[in-house]
């Protein structure tokens, strides 16, 4: 969505999940150094949701802003400049990172680990994070093809079946053959592409019911609090029932329970957002939460979080366990807000975005 449009609520969501995946990913790094017995019930409530949480925004998104109304050639070149070519800017970069690592550091990264990156990104399976960027766009183009040619009814029936349809063959995904070569690998990895995109139509679906909250952007209730809240405990009560799940490598355990706890953890954090005050923090890392996602781990700066807190923690003589934390937060902060400002100043066109109005006027000066 432009500036001008943008709703809070939405940011102030996407602002919190991008808190829980760079949580869960550091309380995961954090689990082979330092296993504190919060680190894998925290870690399990947080997977539950977080990733499905992306997916149910950018439905409500596409509802709100008529996705499903405008030209599919205009759809497509606009989710394409936003989606993938991010996806092959990071991907570019993430292979240039591991090339180095392979050549400064070859007992971390083998140069036959290369090659099954290169695979992974062609075929849309992705680096890492990345994966979340191409499932997003083609889940997206599916969701509005099926909606704009079936009726309401017919279009979630579509969308629930293919939703089990992945579940029933998500055991196939994990089968250790596909890593025998490299042509079973590609084949592995883009039927994983597409069974991740059939799936988050499920979440979409979810999202373009949901967006009627934001008719009245302006309006917040207690009882709306109230009920985010309800929400929330009821998916931390849930997900303990299910057991560990992993959207990336589509590991769902429970496949119902794993969707019951996705949308009450999901929506119990809109209604929260949706009925707070405007948060500038989470605002602000809702808008720039693609940047985050992408350069939280690859670009090194959890890394160096962890290192300089625990290297800073040796001097600290009380309350040493929330300061050690507070100076990771305090540094993949600071670390991500610089990253931020220099996509957003002089690298914007890597995530298909046009010149910020202050770049613009310096041109026009010259």
């Amino acid at each position: 969505m432009s500036e001008k449009k943008r709703i809070d609520g939405l940011d102030m969501a996407k602002g919190v999940g991008i808190i829980l995946m760079v949580a869960g990913h550091l309380v995961g790094s954090l689990q082979t150094i330092d296993n504190k017995s919060w680190f894998s019930p925290f870690y399990q409530f947080v997977a539950s949701f977080h990733m499905p949480l992306f997916f149910i925004l950018s439905g409500i998104v596409l509802a709100v802003t008529g996705e499903e109304e405008k030209p599919m050639k205009t759809v497509v070149c606009r989710k394409a400049r936003t989606l993938l070519l991010p996806y092959a800017s990071f991907s570019l970069i993430y292979m240039v990172i591991n090339l180095c690592t392979c050549i400064l550091h070859p007992e971390l990264l083998s140069f036959s680990d290369l090659w099954k990156y290169l695979i992974y990104s062609v075929t849309f399976r992705g680096i890492s994070v990345l994966w979340f960027l191409p499932t997003l766009f083609f889940g997206e183009l599916f969701f509005i093809w099926c909606r704009r040619r079936l009726p309401d009814a017919r279009s979630a029936l579509v969308f629930l079946a293919a939703g089990f349809l992945t579940m029933f063959f998500s055991p196939l995904f994990r089968w250790e053959g596909w890593e025998e070569n490299l042509a079973l690998m590609a084949v592995g990895a883009l039927m994983q592409t597409a069974a991740r995109s059939l799936l988050v139509s499920i979440f979409l679906l979810a999202g373009s019911y949901a967006a009627l909250l934001f008719r009245d952007r302006e309006k917040r209730s207690f009882w709306g609090l109230l009920s985010g809240a309800a929400l929330l405990a009821a998916c931390a009560f849930l997900c303990f029932q299910n057991g560990a799940v992993d959207l990336n490598y589509m590991v769902f355990d429970n496949f119902i329970l794993y969707v019951l706890c996705a949308c009450c953890g999901s929506f119990g954090v809109i209604l929260l957002c949706k009925n707070l005050r405007r948060s500038r923090l989470l605002t602000f890392l809702g808008i720039h939460s693609l940047v985050i996602m992408a350069t939280h781990m690859e670009f090194k700066v959890m890394y160096y979080a962890i290192r300089f807190s625990y290297w800073l923690n040796r001097y600290v003589t009380r309350v040493k366990v929330w300061i050690l934390f507070l100076t990771m937060a305090l540094f993949i902060l600071l670390a991500e807000a610089g990253i931020v400002w220099l996509y957003d100043r002089y690298l914007y066109f890597l995530l298909g975005k046009k010149a910020p109005a202050a770049t613009k006027e310096g041109r026009i000066k010259q």
